[in-house]
């Protein structure tokens, strides 16, 4: 296989691991049955003035703007007045703007990863999907070790991680508040973001099992040769597809259900292909 093309199966593999974990991301968004459970856990009512399911309405109203599935969150209401004031609002814009930005990169790292895919695997043949599966799990290896190492800080330190966190992507000055005057500090604790940050990890690990499976798979059957190349690929497209669809019915996010779709239809492409030229899988 040409250079270009090993580039272009390693970026492919990169990207579409990126797309995977913006796809946990987002499921962390779209998938809340989590939140009254959190809430019951952290024991929100002794904190503040609200029952569990107010928080929870609230709390999902908040991750429901951060997405862009509701327009505006400065008309919400509690008891006599509004639940949010202006500078809350303010930084709750800015948290939108930051979340849109990475579901955005998220989306195009999916379109140009399954692009890069199609494009290995038509133009070199069948061979591709080693160096595909090779590059997937070491881009894993390096992200295991890098959240590693975030996991010991944020386990050693959550506040100063957050703090940094708001730094690099946030503006620290407009993101601190005082509990005593800030709804929005009271309902969502220090505890609440630990726990989506360890809710997060464990939705992303478990997606990725199957992605995981399939290219361990695949390696194993390249050195045995049991399967000849076009065999390899059949299945891996099958096994992908199934990890897919799986993820789908996990994290209720149509990034997966897509991904999915386009593996199936490029598993029908090749297939239709491979039968012109007379041979059949």
């Amino acid at each position: 296989m040409k250079t270009s093309f090993k580039i272009a199966a390693t970026a492919s593999a990169v990207l579409l691991l990126f797309a995977l974990l913006i796809g946990g991301l987002l499921s962390i968004y779209t998938n809340q049955n989590w939140v009254y459970t959190e809430y019951e856990k952290l024991d929100i009512e002794a904190d503040t003035d609200w029952d569990i399911s107010t928080s929870t309405v609230v709390l999902r109203e908040m991750l429901d703007y951060s997405i862009g599935r509701l327009d505006t969150l400065e008309d919400l209401r509690l008891r006599d007045g509004y639940f949010f004031n202006e500078r809350e609002i303010s930084h709750m814009k800015d948290v939108q703007k930051l979340t849109m930005t990475v579901m955005i990169l998220g989306l195009a790292a999916l379109i140009i990863g399954l692009g890069l895919f199609a494009l290995v695997f038509l133009k070199n043949g069948w061979t591709a999907d080693e160096t595909f599966s090779r590059a997937f799990l070491i881009a894993l290896g390096v992200l295991i070790l890098i959240v590693a190492a975030l996991g010991i800080w944020i386990a050693v330190d959550f506040d100063s991680f957050w703090s940094a966190f708001h730094v690099v992507f946030l503006d620290l000055e407009s993101s601190t508040f005082d509990p005593a005057e800030s709804n929005m500090i009271r309902i969502c604790p220090a505890e609440l973001f630990s726990d989506i940050i360890k809710n997060y990890a464990l939705r992303t690990g478990l997606i990725a099992l199957l992605p995981v499976a399939v290219c361990i798979f695949t390696l194993c059957l390249k050195k045995k040769r049991e399967l000849d190349a076009a065999e390899r690929l059949a299945l891996l497209l099958i096994f992908l597809t199934a990890a897919m669809q799986i993820a789908t019915l996990l994290t209720d996010s149509v990034w997966f259900a897509v991904l999915a779709a386009a593996l199936m239809i490029t598993s029908i492409v090749l297939h239709i292909k491979r039968k012109r030229n007379g041979r059949v899988y």
